[in-house]
């Protein structure tokens, strides 16, 4: 009698990258860059409703061009495929588990733990493990499917799951089936004590991550009170698997936080001086988060991603107007002043120090610094101010 040899194992499902901010700026241009390369995404997000409204109204044609996170921001542009390479030492390959079944990663040991990491003393502040599932097949003129909840979801096949790091019980839903994440910082939180690093601590001892992108901010060494630069010494002195990325200003300030007043009232206001920049695309972070997230050799780097132009505020205004067809002025304000208007505007406190801390380390030309990076990470050069402003033309007018 012959013996049947057992049916062949299914390989195991690829882990995935969960991406918080995903409805962000920056926070989108990744979930694109990454679903473009062919890797399993969950979307984070404090609200999946926008995101699935956004890809509603993509799929209809109806899209505004503007991202869930606020008006004009990043364009849906799909970032390139990033190409893996043969390890090298202490680099770890995505998708791949070692032998023994443990992840590569360095313990994440600590020299203290930190006292305000209390495991439940938060409450649940939104519903948990809400979440939107991967879709169908897409039907004829759909750009996705719908969950067997009935949720959509846009054609990349993103896992969008409810995720807010000021309510614990969402974290351990979003980490599920991931392996690493892309970190960012949401302007409405002040304190990381209490939410990004008991989160990096859950994410690495519980659910087994083993490497930790952090978006971080260009200035964030200089200054040692800002909530980056506690995050970033954090990551550094436990061990944790991370990679830095510390973009220059992003080119979509201008058609977001910064659209109304050049769209209304033909100014840009800030307490920049005549600072310089060198801005950089939302998109470009994406398409060079997704390659350090994808790619080994990464592991405990610190990049700055900038453009390869530096210029500053007067320039960007002389560029609209050449752009608009109609006068655009640049008027350096206070720092209180600054502050002040934001309030107006419904900033919030923590958000309002960052943007102050971000324009203090432009008038100190701690930012005005281009480089090559997006070139070498994204193997495309950055794209220009010029290039940007012309395709979002329609932002000002």
């Amino acid at each position: 009698m012959t013996e049947q040899s057992p049916p062949p194992r299914r390989p195991a499902p690829r882990a995935g990258v969960l991406v918080t901010g995903a409805s962000g700026t920056v926070g989108r241009a990744v979930v694109d860059a990454l679903a473009a390369a062919g890797e399993t995404v969950v979307a984070g997000m404090r609200d999946p409703r926008a995101w699935i409204a956004e890809g509603a109204r993509r799929a209809s044609g109806t899209a505004t061009g503007q991202q869930p996170g606020g008006p004009g921001s990043a364009r849906p542009g799909a970032g390139h495929g990033t190409g893996q390479q043969p390890g090298g030492p202490g680099s770890a390959r995505p998708g791949t588990t070692p032998v023994g079944g443990k992840p590569l990663r360095a313990p994440n040991q600590k020299p203290y733990r930190n006292p305000a990491h209390k495991p439940g003393s938060l409450p649940a502040t939104s519903a948990p493990h809400r979440t939107v599932g991967r879709p169908a097949a897409a039907g004829p003129g759909r750009a996705g499917g719908a969950s067997a909840a009935g949720h959509a979801v846009d054609g990349s096949g993103t896992t969008v799951r409810a995720f807010d790091f000021a309510d614990r019980g969402t974290w351990a839903r979003a980490l599920a089936g991931v392996d690493r994440v892309f970190l960012t910082l949401p302007p409405t939180v002040g304190d990381v004590g209490r939410t990004l690093i008991p989160f990096i601590d859950q994410a690495m001892e519980e659910s087994g991550v083993r490497q930790i992108v952090f978006l971080s901010a260009p200035g964030a060494r200089f200054d040692n009170r800002s909530p980056h630069h506690l995050v970033e010494q954090y990551l550094k002195r436990t061990r944790t698997p991370y990679t830095i990325l510390r973009p220059n200003v992003i080119m979509q300030t201008l058609s977001t936080r910064y659209r109304d007043d050049i769209r209304l009232r033909d100014e840009i206001v800030l307490p920049a001086a005549n600072a310089k920049a060198a801005f950089v695309d939302a998109n470009d972070v994406g398409r060079a988060a997704a390659r350090v997230l994808t790619a080994p050799g990464h592991l405990r780097k610190v990049y700055f991603l900038a453009g390869e132009q530096a210029v500053g505020f007067a320039q960007v205004a002389q560029l609209l107007t050449e752009v608009l067809g109609r006068p655009v002025r640049y008027t350096a304000t206070t720092e209180a002043e600054y502050r002040e208007l934001a309030a107006k505007q419904g900033a919030t406190p923590p958000d309002i120090a960052a943007q102050t801390a971000w324009y203090r380390a432009m008038r100190r030309r701690l930012v005005g610094f281009p480089n090559r990076s997006i070139r070498r990470l994204a193997d495309r050069p950055a794209t220009t101010l010029r290039d940007f402003v012309e395709e979002h033309r329609q932002t000002w007018l």
